[in-house]
């Protein structure tokens, strides 16, 4: 079956919390970036294949751009000015948020094991039917965002191959793009799937890492609001299912702090370089005379917007979710207990409190506001650019 990693829940069939991740792990595994152990055969290949993808996205990519700014920049027209401009920053951010994510790797292979510790605590069918709908919209998310990405790609080669030039300015010393244009089309495409690729993983992988934080703790929430709901059941029962709780939310905190470092600084990057690109896309408009480059620009905007605004949204929501917890937790059914019971939620209460939240660099929250303030740059960007009057000079060059 196509996609039955984001089909509705089937009895027999249930997905887990891990299973979340087997859209991303694929295109990780196409990247290079999950190494095999060497008991495995021919796992040299795949080590080769590591290297080969590292040389062109971290080496020949920038190394490119480089070159193509110190041989090729005085003969830029304005479209190529700019359409040049933006890819650097672009790629630079990923270069640096992928290298921060080699060094981190290890914590998504704890964070899985995690995963796998709070799938123990969810015995009744219902707790594994929403497990399986949050690990299928994870997987729904990975497709969505191939669909932006590479759309963006083809859109672009398809502009590049209209107006006849390539699509990234991409300096290639082996081929001529004038006398080769098709075959340096071409190449500079397979190279840029590696970036794109990379892009992707990076903007994907917050999101459903924290999805599945995210269904956990909506999923104790709800064992909270039964706690001393039975009456048939003893003293201690209800407080060894208190305990359970605690322990639970305290799975769920070190699952938070596992991956707060990685997505911190990856954020962080992120964030900086928003506004800017949103900027330069916005100013671009202005300068491209045909609808199909206005039209892949567009679609580059949706793209810049795709790498930030759905992680900010998901961090509120997970805001929420932790005053949500907080509240549901005092109202539960604890006076009159007795005070071993009181003392254990007390003390769970006043942990409760403490929200998991995420922040870009340890600077600024992750959040929609420090997303649209981050976007807000962008007119600023285009304010300086008419007030300087560029536009105009620049044509007239």
């Amino acid at each position: 079956m196509i996609f039955k990693y984001i089909q509705e829940p089937v009895l027999g069939a249930l997905l887990r919390s891990r299973d979340s991740l087997i859209y991303l792990n694929r295109s990780i595994d196409q990247m290079g970036w999950r190494l095999p152990p060497r008991t495995k055969p021919y796992w040299w290949l795949y080590y080769i294949w590591t290297v080969v993808v590292i040389v062109l996205v971290f080496i020949f990519i920038p190394y490119g751009l480089i070159m193509t700014g110190i041989k090729e920049f005085k003969n830029f027209t304005t479209t190529d000015l700019f359409t040049y401009v933006q890819v650097p920053v672009n790629t630079n951010a990923s270069i640096m948020k992928g290298i921060i994510v080699l060094f981190m790797r290890r914590r998504f292979s704890t964070a899985q094991k995690m995963m796998d510790a709070m799938d123990i605590r969810c015995t009744k069918m219902e707790e594994k039917v929403q497990v399986h709908r949050a690990a299928a919209l994870c997987n729904r998310v990975v497709v969505i965002y191939h669909c932006i990405y590479f759309g963006y790609l083809s859109m672009a080669l398809m502009g590049a191959l209209v107006i006849g030039k390539t699509p990234f300015c991409l300096y290639n010393p082996l081929v001529n793009p004038v006398e080769h244009f098709y075959l340096a089309t071409a190449i500079e495409s397979i190279t840029m799937v590696g970036i794109i690729l990379a892009n992707l993983i990076l903007d994907v992988y917050p999101i459903i890492y924290v999805v599945i934080l995210r269904i956990h703790m909506e999923l104790l929430s709800e064992r909270i609001k039964k706690l001393r709901t039975d009456v048939e059941k003893g003293d201690d029962q209800h407080y060894a299912e208190l305990v359970d709780c605690v322990k639970d939310h305290k799975l769920i905190v070190e699952y938070g702090n596992t991956l707060r470092p990685m997505i911190s600084a990856t954020m962080f990057i992120q964030l900086l370089s928003v506004g800017l690109l949103l900027g330069l896309a916005a100013v671009s408009m202005q300068f491209y005379n045909t609808v199909m480059e206005r039209f892949v620009s567009g679609v580059y905007t949706i793209a810049i917007l795709s790498q930030t605004f759905p992680f900010c949204y998901v961090c509120e929501q997970l805001s929420s979710d932790c005053e949500s917890l907080t509240n549901t937790l005092f109202h539960s059914k604890w006076i009159g207990a007795e005070r071993r019971y009181r003392t254990t939620m007390l003390y769970f209460i006043h942990n409760v409190q403490q929200s998991i939240l995420f922040t870009a660099g340890g600077i600024f929250p992750i959040c929609l506001n420090t997303n649209i303030k981050m976007a807000k740059f962008a007119f600023s960007v285009v304010t300086i650019v008419n007030e300087m009057d560029l536009a105009e000079k620049l044509r007239r060059e």
